[in-house]
């Protein structure tokens, strides 16, 4: 059942806001996640967190074969797992119209991000000094590129440590300070040594964000599209 590659998932979650959709596809999803979604007021935020779990079970039948109920639980490191299968992991992000779904047999982060137009002023306060002083570097023009690229690969990274925002941004930083964008290649270090991880951005929504991380193996080369 093991598969080594990390591969990451994403789907389109705007089906979701048709009502007569929405009550078919919740009745598949986990009592939580249902539970979850009742109490949000919007269909985009509906949508968005029964299309997350959703995703989940999708991936896991195409990666894994596995068709049952899928129960989620959290760890006592704050991070959710497959209750039947503690040898898979995964990890989940949302934003804007899109869920997306890291998934392999090693730790693994995912964070999506819209862009839109942040309070840069934001940088100050969360990122390490070497990386806010390397945002306000750059011509302007390159700034909220590189503000989300940075948050989505350091909540990316969070999420992979199974902390989460229990590891304060500023704790740890990417080596960004020689380069003009943020890429695959850079290290991501903690008290100056470099943690021995894998950084896969996928580039493939206009106006959107999305960068991985995980123990070092072989990403998916590319993401992989999935309906609802």
């Amino acid at each position: 059942m093991e598969s080594t590659i990390t591969r990451v998932f994403i789907a389109d979650v705007r089906i979701l806001n048709d009502p007569r959709r929405l009550a078919v596809v919740i009745k598949a999803v986990s009592k939580q996640r249902r539970e979850k979604a009742e109490r949000l007021k919007t269909p985009d935020a509906k949508a968005l967190a029964v299309g997350a779990e959703m995703l989940l079970k999708k991936a896991v039948e195409q990666v894994y074969g596995i068709y049952e109920p899928l129960e989620i639980k959290v760890g006592a490191d704050g991070k959710p797992l497959l209750t039947d299968y503690p040898e898979i992991f995964f990890n989940l992000s949302h934003s804007g119209h899109y869920v997306v779904c890291g998934l392999g047999a090693r730790p693994v982060g995912v964070d999506i991000q819209k862009m839109g137009h942040p309070n840069l002023k934001l940088a100050r306060r969360f990122f390490a000094p070497s990386e806010a002083d390397w945002l306000f570097s750059l011509p302007e023009k390159k700034q909220i590129r590189a503000f989300y690229d940075l948050w989505a690969l350091k909540e990316a990274y969070m999420k992979y440590t199974g902390k989460g925002f229990r590891l304060p941004m500023h704790a740890f930083q990417i080596d960004c300070q020689k380069e003009e964008s943020i890429n695959s290649e850079m290290a991501i270090l903690t008290d100056g040594k470099r943690m021995p991880v894998v950084i896969k951005n996928y580039p493939i929504l206009e106006n959107y964000v999305l960068w991985a991380v995980s123990e070092p193996s072989d990403f998916q080369e590319k993401i992989e599209w999935i309906s609802l």
